[in-house]
């Protein structure tokens, strides 16, 4: 691992255990998170972005598991890097690094509290386990916690039970539990999918700041090409478990180069001139079942660049545009050769 990079997946692959038969999820997902840095996984529901980000603190479903590769994470302490694959999902090791050196933000908050216990004891109850506090100490810290993520008057919310707190609430309660441990490492799983716009906005700003604060390093998940923009350094565009398109933001936005993300990138809504009536762009057809994958490039059957005998015959192999810019596409096999030549 390079010195700056905190997480290394590599050649990751993912499989659905169905009927004793083996379902491919993820394939050969590759990656790297550098310290300080947000990495954005985009795709449409169904592309395996929330798979991934499971897999990562081995929280996979018993039907899911990973068949082969790597995730090496590199702690703070300076220690060898550690291969989560490796460790059992359960065990101590495992235990010790999630919710502590690497926290998560899931995708529901009112799913993720527990009713039955107010918002202070399930954040307290994250501290007391890794940071060995009181139950004083820990109240303390959920306070400052609370209060850090933009809660009114957090000496009271501090006993207040999840119901009691309104959606973009809850979703920051979400960000304090998991910044109990003051992480290296935030996954962020569609933090802002189900709020609206103006708080969708509070949280996004929320999160830059603590970047900016406090040198976290990112992993967020999102389906919104127009979120990634606010917030990430690099994105992975993912498609049917496989990553088709990565690199920085700026080049991505600037210079797409896979038919998926162009057609994501044309799907954004724009403001302009509303007398102009311009139908909203969208992608026809929707992301295959898993048991109807398609043959050879995934995204074939809804690709205006189809080319048959080509494109619906093998996987596209990875095409290294650039140092910075990485795709999976046939239409830039010719260019990759003459590059080399």
């Amino acid at each position: 691992m390079q010195n700056d990079v905190i997480l290394e997946v590599h050649n990751l692959h993912i499989t659905l255990d169905f009927d004793g038969e083996d379902i491919p999820v993820v394939q050969g997902i590759d990656f790297e998170l550098s310290a300080g840095k947000v990495l954005a996984l985009v795709g449409e529901s169904g592309c395996g972005k929330s798979v991934t980000s499971q897999a990562l603190l081995r929280l996979l479903p018993r039907e899911l598991r990973i068949t082969s590769g790597q995730i090496n994470f590199q702690a703070a302490d300076g220690q060898a890097p550690v291969d989560f694959v490796s460790l059992a999902k359960d065990g101590k090791k495992i235990r010790e690094i999630r919710g502590n050196q690497i926290a998560m933000i899931f995708q529901e908050p009112m799913s993720s509290f527990s009713v039955l216990h107010t918002i202070g004891n399930q954040i307290g109850e994250v501290i007391r386990l890794h940071l060995k506090a009181s139950k004083a100490e820990a109240r303390a810290l959920t306070v400052e916690l609370l209060d850090k993520v933009g809660i009114p008057d957090p000496a009271r919310a501090v006993d207040q039970y999840p119901y009691e707190f309104s959606g973009g609430m809850r979703q920051r309660g979400m960000i304090a539990k998991a910044l109990a441990c003051n992480p290296s490492v935030l996954i962020a799983d569609e933090p802002t999918t189900a709020l609206d716009v103006t708080i969708q906005a509070q949280v996004l700003e929320l999160l830059r700041r603590l970047k900016a604060d406090d040198g976290m390093s990112m992993i967020f998940i999102t389906h919104d090409l127009g979120v990634v923009a606010q917030i990430a350094d690099d994105v992975a565009i993912m498609y049917m478990g496989r990553i088709v398109e990565k690199g920085p933001v700026g080049e991505i936005f600037g210079n797409p180069q896979h038919p998926y993300t162009v057609s994501l990138l044309n799907a954004i809504p724009r403001l302009g001139d509303l007398s102009a009536r311009r139908e909203l762009a969208s992608i026809r057809g929707s992301v295959p079942s898993l048991f109807e994958r398609p043959p050879g490039c995934a995204f074939h059957p809804r690709c205006d660049s189809f080319m048959e005998k080509l494109c619906d015959a093998q996987p596209p192999p990875l095409t290294r545009l650039s140092p910075i810019h990485e795709v999976r596409c046939f239409l830039h096999q010719a260019a990759e050769k003459e590059a080399a030549l």
